[in-house]
């Protein structure tokens, strides 16, 4: 099995993803991988995908060496075993507030001892690849990242806490949700968020971890570089489509009544 995100940061110092919220055939795969970025999420916290679409996605992500996580509606063993055996790379936990509930994402991804996921031998989490259970369960626990996405108030006082839980691999901010906590809805870019988002990555970086700089945050993006981010989020599928489309039509319109 290739480790997708461990070669793409290794190549490039740093890795670039979109989000998918619309499209759901693996048509985007490509396109994804012909635009220059290095791969997506699959929003099925928002987004509406079913197993077969997300395992269909995540497959030919796979085989074209980008990155394919997915972020869950909640943390139960019901979605997150079956995502990570149709072949998805990462998990994207919402709402994480503090530590126990960190160490539950990671259970659930991780095999014994560190977790409790359970051991599909034959299946797309390995392209079906055959081999002995425990190289099947090593490579797969260096293959699957774990991300704690803090949208809460508590998530952010709990931050450290969440980043030194084994296993977790990265932090992730949620800045409208947390905007709506904080009660100034969707300013993203308000200064109680902006500090959350400085604390949060101050917290991965005391502890070796990842921190995904969202698309709220690019703002901060030289400031949370020098911290160590290496991961950096775009649009969604749908808003890239539409401001494209919205741009086509502006240049027709400007074409045709000048």
């Amino acid at each position: 099995m290739n480790n997708s995100f461990s070669e793409r940061l290794k190549k490039n110092g740093f890795v670039k993803i979109i989000s998918l919220r619309q499209i759901k055939t693996a048509d985007i795969v490509y396109l994804v991988k012909e635009s220059g970025f290095d791969g997506f999420y699959i929003d099925a916290e928002h987004g509406i995908f079913s197993l077969r679409e997300i395992s269909d996605l995540s497959l030919s992500a796979t085989s074209n060496g980008l990155i394919s996580w997915v972020r869950v509606p909640e943390a139960c063993v019901s979605l997150v075993g079956p995502i990570l055996d149709a072949g998805a790379t990462g998990i994207i936990f919402p709402h994480v507030s503090d530590a126990q509930e960190a160490a539950k994402a990671v259970q659930l991804c991780k095999y014994p001892p560190l977790g409790k996921r359970s051991m599909a031998a034959l299946s797309a989490a390995s392209l079906y690849h055959k081999a002995p259970a425990q190289t099947l369960k090593q490579e797969r626990d260096d293959a699957v990242f774990v991300i704690a996405m803090i949208e809460t108030a508590l998530g952010v006082e709990n931050a450290q806490d969440i980043a030194n839980v084994p296993g977790v691999d990265a932090l992730m901010m949620g800045p409208m949700d947390l905007s709506f906590e904080l009660g100034v809805p969707g300013q993203t870019q308000h200064s109680g968020v902006t500090q959350a988002t400085l604390k949060a990555a101050k917290a991965a970086q005391s502890a070796g971890k990842h921190f995904v700089v969202g698309e709220a945050g690019h703002e901060l993006a030289d400031q949370l570089r020098a911290m160590g981010a290496k991961i950096f989020t775009g649009g969604s599928d749908g808003s890239y489509l539409l401001g494209a489309l919205t741009k086509a039509a502006m240049d027709f319109d400007a074409k045709l009544m000048g």
